[in-house]
């Protein structure tokens, strides 16, 4: 190892920052009026969530001040307690999961360690790094809720300029918390299994979390409720607190600054988050000089001495597929099923469908045209859980080929039967959610047989348009370079909201629109006979199918057509 005497810890921490400003401004400089329109769009996109969480929480403060009136101080303290505890723990899980990725599986880790740069200026470069990587999301979304507090209960800058110092305390001692754990367990432990466990460990967490909060029925303080159903939400939202824990005194400090700024209580709990801050901080210094260096060699480790594993029983029947289609297939099934980072995130698909057939059955519904037009808005929103996962799933499948698909690109067979691999993949299980969401609901909403297997065939025409939709338009625009392949799940999620990402999204959006417009035809004459409504005629019925059933078709193959002319002209592949 190269000796690291050459620069001082100021020079050193300025040379590693300030090649990453650079790169920074190379990618606006180089990138033209395309990348800065996006950039602008994003930022825009990105502020009308922020305005939207603001909303949110302002919303759901008022109903606490105004429905629950003597409960609304212990409410209010029991909710940032709520927001602080779930910061806490998503921000210990995420910055090990980030720490593995900025510390020891970067691509220019192994450049940084054989130049001349002060030991601690790397350090704290990674950590700014990693910080920034696993706290953004909390920094962007979790100032809102205060901003809406204190503007409702009209605390003033004071407590705004209060709050800040506890917050980014209260962040900052989680993510060293998280770093100082995943560089002890990257010394002792092999790399692969410290990642498949914090993967495992960070999905199975969050979607326990979003299970929990639903099932506690938030929505009853906007609702006109016994009192005793009332108590018993109060009762849901109580969470045991410890005298010990950051977060009881970061609670504290925010409820204390509502009788006045910098008042005694404040002050001692700030004290105590600084105190545990400064510890930590060293804590971290200290581990990462003693074993960070020496758990890089953990990346080193080889595959020798591993036995061949028999085949599945799902790759047994790929088997039997067409040669090049059974091949494309298998080997995206392998590389799913071998990656943590991808099959743990079924976690947050079956918490999603779970939540959304238990609102189904919370739904107020009144008579038989009632409950077959919420059937019938159904399938519309079942069409946007759809092309979100799309976004997330779909969209990204020909990116995550990574630089490897020179290979695919120099084989001697059809890019068409790579695209139809890809489809079939991606579509079955899609039009197996589909069909779930549709069938369950409507069953829970008591919709008739016809209309149920129209709503059915719908949505898997649905499925399939924007399954072929997202393919496409992904392999119009690839991004093939990752910084490093641990960040799997973290690359799917930048390449969903690139550009065309964003443009795929809202595509999807304009066809479930018109599918519905255009199914509303035949869902009319259905349920319109029975009341003895006019009911449109048969033709009316017809031709609205048959559009509908054309849109899903134009909408899958103009796409993926668009894609396989891009073959062979992607210029992200160096």
């Amino acid at each position: 190892m190269a000796s690291h005497d050459g620069l001082s810890y100021s020079t050193s921490l300025y040379q590693l920052i300030s090649y990453r400003l650079t790169e920074l401004k190379n990618t606006f400089r180089f990138g033209g009026s395309r990348t800065l329109g996006w950039f602008v769009f994003m930022l825009i996109l990105g502020g009308v969530f922020v305005w939207l969480d603001y909303i949110f929480f302002y919303r759901l403060i008022t109903a606490i001040e105004t429905r629950l009136e003597f409960l609304a101080p212990f409410m209010f303290q029991q909710l940032i307690h709520i927001l602080f505890l779930s910061f806490f723990g998503l921000l210990v899980l995420s910055s090990m999961a980030s720490s593995i990725s900025g510390y020891f599986m970067s691509r220019e880790i192994p450049f940084l360690i054989t130049t001349p740069v002060s030991p601690s200026a790397l350090i704290t470069q990674r950590f700014i790094l990693v910080f920034f990587q696993s706290a953004w999301m909390i920094l962007v979304f979790g100032t809102p809720p205060f901003l809406a507090y204190s503007s409702k209960l009209h605390l003033g800058w004071q407590f705004v300029a209060g709050w800040f110092p506890v917050f980014f305390l209260l962040v900052l001692i989680p993510v060293l918390a998280g770093s100082v754990l995943a560089i002890v367990l990257m010394r002792v432990l092999p790399t692969a299994r410290v990642h498949q466990a914090l993967t495992f460990m960070s999905l199975a967490v969050g979607a326990m979390i979003i299970i929990l909060f639903r099932m506690s029925r938030p929505e009853r303080l906007f609702m006109d409720v016994p009192t005793e159903e009332v108590m018993d939400f109060v009762k849901a939202m109580s969470v045991p607190e410890s005298p010990f824990m950051p977060t009881s005194w970061a609670t504290e400090a925010v409820v204390s600054l509502s009788s006045g700024p910098l008042n005694y209580n404040y002050i001692q709990n700030l004290g105590l988050l600084l105190a545990v801050c400064i510890a930590a901080l060293i804590l971290f210094f200290v581990v990462f000089r003693l074993l960070y260096f020496p758990g890089l060699s953990t990346i080193q480790e080889g595959t020798a001495g591993k036995k061949m594993k028999n085949m599945t029983r799902a790759e047994a029947a790929m088997q039997n597929l067409p040669p090049v289609m059974g091949a494309y297939l298998t080997k995206d099934y392998l590389v799913f099923i071998r990656d943590p980072a991808r099959w743990t995130q079924l976690f947050l698909l079956g918490a999603l469908i779970v939540l959304y057939i238990y609102n189904a059955y919370f739904f107020p519904l009144g008579g038989y045209f009632y409950r077959n037009l919420v059937a019938f808005l159904n399938l519309a929103l079942s069409g946007f859980v759809i092309s979100a996962l799309c976004v997330r799933f779909v969209y990204p499948s020909v990116s995550l080929e990574g630089l490897s698909v020179w290979i695919t690109m120099s084989a001697p067979v059809s890019m068409r039967k790579f695209f139809m691999a890809k489809f079939i993949f991606a579509a079955v299980p899609l039009v197996g959610i589909s069909i779930i969401l549709t069938t369950a609901t409507n069953v829970i909403m008591g919709v008739n047989t016809d209309l149920m297997v129209l709503f059915g065939a719908t949505s898997v025409a649905m499925a399939l348009a924007l399954v072929g939709l997202n393919l496409g338009i992904g392999a119009v625009f690839p991004r093939f370079n990752f910084e490093n392949e641990a960040q799997i799940a973290e690359n799917e999620a930048q390449i969903a909201v690139s550009g065309g990402g964003v443009i795929t999204m809202i595509i999807s959006l304009a066809y479930i629109g018109f599918l519905v417009v255009l199914m509303a035809a035949p869902v009319y004459r259905f349920f319109a006979a029975p009341m003895g409504l006019m009911a449109l005629t048969r033709g009316d019925s017809i031709f609205g199918i048959l559009s509908a059933g054309l849109l899903s078709f134009l909408v899958a193959a103009i796409p993926m057509g668009w894609g396989l002319s891009r073959v062979g002209r992607w210029t992200d592949i160096n």
